[in-house]
């Protein structure tokens, strides 16, 4: 999705980040290698590629754990390449891969983006590894979905994010309503909020990746994680009665009133703050923005702020445990490394100490069981989000994180001809599978 966090969160970030010392937020981080793993002894240099240049929140936090290493191994020198996400995602990787230039340990987004460079014969599987770290049992369910491909595992997962319904408790309280668990109980309460002249959901409707995010988690809803996972994947087609009914249901939420008047010439950001000023009752976001429910100028306190599952669609194939959301940053290993056990090493201590940091600062949920957050505060809402997940069954990512190509956009102008009116149900499921078609053969022409 094109945007990650709000203002007020990047903010929140920036001044936690500043606070890092030369260790951990949450104090000691141990650098070990585990018992019947051999590290070289000579003097090498691991190239380090990722998106984090200086200003950036993680950019403190990866500073720190390349001294960690470096002082752990003083051996192994870390040669970082930071580089701006845009320039990263549309140029410089996919430039360097193309003759296997790219950092021995590089960031890569996973699903569709990674698929290329796996496909291309650049990335290196790591099952192997996988064995001798022991890591499955250290992941939580579904951390490696997004870099598994065929039979094997190319990707340390980072972070991870969920989709979930914060609801502003005081004023459900005001008007005598009970915070929703199913579809039907939603569209009550946004009747009562409307006749009242609240306006019951936080949408904006200018930026289509806002209106993804609801439309998408409908989806899960309506046709179940793993159906919708294929369907992005190209395995099964988005042109079937389940996608078509989460089209019809934010259609009908739309013309129940659900969003603020005007939707389509609100940005996200703007949308999203009328949540922060205690105005509207709902809104469906990332757990990136858990971290802005608890600033000290919003006009809602940690206490207002209850997190729920997206209500459950009466004979949707998906229940409650399913969300929006999952891994999509991992750590990637170069195939033409000459150090292969050294680069995971490298990457598996950098996942696991970002995991940890990444969920202090508030920006993520963590994907590894054994963080340890010491005495740092966290987020009392991110808490929230953390403890609902624990039951999750399945996870599908933000389309537009899932697709690639020409698919994107399109999604983003069929989602808001749905809001305009402009487009039916059927329309846009029809043909968000042909762009979808389009896409994945324009994207395995260009791996040729």
């Amino acid at each position: 999705m094109k945007a990650l966090a709000t203002k007020k969160l990047l903010a929140a970030a920036m001044a936690a980040a500043m606070t890092i010392g030369a260790c951990s937020m949450a104090g000691a981080f141990e650098v070990t290698v585990p018992e019947g793993v051999e590290l070289t002894e000579e003097e090498i240099t691991l190239r380090f590629w990722d998106i984090w240049p200086e200003g950036q929140p993680m950019a403190p936090i990866v500073q720190n754990f390349i001294s960690l290493y470096e002082e752990a191994h003083p051996n192994i020198h870390i040669e970082e390449t930071p580089t701006q996400e845009v320039d990263y995602q549309t140029t410089k990787l996919r430039v360097a891969a193309a003759d296997s230039s790219q950092g021995d340990v590089f960031f890569c987004w996973g699903g569709g983006y990674a698929q290329t460079y796996v496909d291309a014969g650049v990335v290196l599987p790591l099952g192997e590894y996988y064995e001798q770290y022991g890591i499955e049992d250290q992941l939580l369910q579904g951390a490696t979905t997004y870099c598994t491909y065929g039979d094997e595992v190319y990707g340390l997962p980072l972070k991870q994010w969920a989709g979930v319904l914060y609801c502003n408790k005081d004023i459900f309280d005001e008007y005598g309503l009970e915070l929703p668990d199913t579809f039907d109980q939603m569209m009550e309460c946004i009747k009562v909020f409307r006749e009242n002249g609240v306006t019951p959901m936080v949408l904006g409707a200018k930026d289509g990746w806002h209106i993804g995010m609801i439309q998408n988690m409908l989806a899960v809803r309506t046709a179940g994680a793993d159906y919708v996972n294929q369907a992005l994947l190209g395995e099964a087609t988005l042109d079937t009665p389940e996608i078509v009914r989460s089209a019809h249901l934010l259609v009908e939420m739309n013309e129940a009133g659900a969003f603020p008047d005007g939707t389509l010439g609100i940005a996200s950001d703007e949308a999203e703050e009328l949540f922060y000023s205690g105005l509207v009752p709902m809104f469906f976001g990332g757990s990136w923005a858990a971290q802005s429910m608890n600033l000290e100028d919003n006009d809602i306190s940690e206490a207002t702020v209850v997190v729920k599952a997206f209500p459950e669609v009466e004979g949707g194939l998906g229940d409650a445990t399913q969300y929006s959301g999952g891994v999509i940053d991992f750590f990637m290993i170069n195939k033409a490394t000459e150090h292969p056990a050294e680069a995971f090493d490298f990457a598996y201590g950098m996942t696991k100490y970002m995991s940890q940091e990444a969920y202090i600062l508030g920006d993520s949920l963590p994907c590894w069981k054994d963080i340890d957050t010491g005495d740092a505060e966290i987020s009392p809402t991110l808490i929230q989000v953390q403890d609902l997940i624990q039951n999750s069954t399945g996870y599908v990512l933000a389309w537009d994180t899932f697709l690639t190509g020409s698919a994107i956009d399109a999604h983003y102008n069929l989602l808001q001809g749905l809001i305009s009116g402009t487009l039916s149900p059927e329309d846009f499921a029809a043909q968000m599978e042909e762009a979808k078609v389009t896409a994945l053969a324009e994207a395995a022409e260009a791996a040729q």
